[in-house]
């Protein structure tokens, strides 16, 4: 990827953040190594903009964008999957908890870039959405742009994950390879992140509570048991880790910080804080522990992955949804 104009999703996309040929290279690799050693193993300072009318008796509106993530893809026994219980459905369920009523619009397209979520592209495995994302007046920016802007001062919370596909196109065995690749990727990406941010905070009303999450790294997870000390591979997976780590995450912080937007920190919850290298046992054992890389050589987040990241949306926008004054007890 360059640092030129959004371009069409390749149709060679799959699903989710695992699929593309680069991947597959790294896995097919990597699990040959490493398969018979492997087994599988929670704030927010802001609150409703000037001018709330939010108040009791009213519903808040979970409107979730991103990737495969925001639909809760996990592997089945015939590829990759959507089910219920992906982070924003648990977040909903929270929500409940604590007492605020709660709709819940699921937009989110599985295989999204942040290119492809603003010009358009097909989203697999396929799913319901609520726009015909074939070009960019069609996308999903641009349907959540529009649906945010009709929410008016209704309370609204829209959450956002995006990020990792751009990332994952880039895995190779080859570290070289893959240091070229972000590089160019990088530029691109971060402009794309501050267009999609700045449009939908544009079109946010006064009780409208925006929330974007940090990345996480599941190739850490190749390392375990020291499989990848041979063949450069653990460079490989050394250069995507500082990319998400040094690069990506800072970026998604004072990109969407600078927007008005709350950032839930997912990354550091599943091992990504940026204070220990890639081999850290701890957190290999958690990425084994909240993916499927460990058992399904699969990046998507399992049952209790998608629940870590639903509490860390729910503790960064808190404050912001107690303000609203929703909850019926």
């Amino acid at each position: 990827m360059s640092d030129g104009p959004a371009s069409r999703p390749e149709s060679r996309w799959t699903a989710g953040p695992l699929r593309s040929a680069a991947v597959v290279g790294l896995l097919l690799v990597a699990v040959v190594l490493v398969v018979g050693g492997l087994r599988a193993r929670d704030d927010d300072d802001g609150g409703p903009r000037p001018g709330s009318r939010a108040g009791s008796g009213q519903t808040l509106q979970l409107v979730a964008l991103g990737d495969s993530l925001s639909r809760g893809v996990q592997p089945g026994e015939r590829g990759q999957r959507i089910t219920g219980e992906g982070y924003p459905r648990q977040l909903a369920t929270l929500l409940r908890r604590r007492g605020v009523p709660v709709e819940l619009v699921e937009a989110g397209c599985g295989g999204a870039t942040a290119a492809s979520a603003l010009v358009g592209g097909r989203c697999a495995p396929a799913g319901p959405v609520p726009y015909a994302n074939d070009a960019p007046a069609t996308s999903q920016v641009a349907w959540a742009v529009r649906h945010v802007r009709s929410r008016d001062a209704a309370p609204t919370l829209v959450t956002l994950d995006l990020g990792s596909n751009d990332v994952l196109r880039c895995v190779s065995p080859d570290a070289a390879r893959v240091r070229a690749c972000l590089r160019a990727t990088g530029p691109g990406l971060r402009r794309r992140l501050r267009e999609i941010a700045q449009r939908i905070a544009a079109a946010a009303g006064p009780d409208t509570v925006l929330v974007a999450a940090t990345v996480y790294d599941p190739f850490v997870a190749l390392l375990r048991g020291g499989a990848l000390d041979t063949a450069g591979l653990r460079a490989a997976v050394a250069t995507v880790d500082r990319f998400v780590m040094r690069e990506l995450n800072p970026a998604i912080r004072r990109t969407f910080t600078a927007q008005g937007w709350l950032v839930a920190e997912v990354g550091p919850a599943m091992g990504t804080d940026g204070t220990r290298g890639p081999a850290d046992v701890d957190r290999v054992d958690a990425i084994c522990d909240l993916t499927w890389m460990c058992a399904r050589a699969d990046v998507h987040l399992n049952r209790e992955g998608y629940l870590r990241a639903a509490r860390v949306f729910e503790r960064t926008a808190r404050r912001s949804v107690e303000a609203l004054r929703l909850t019926t007890r």
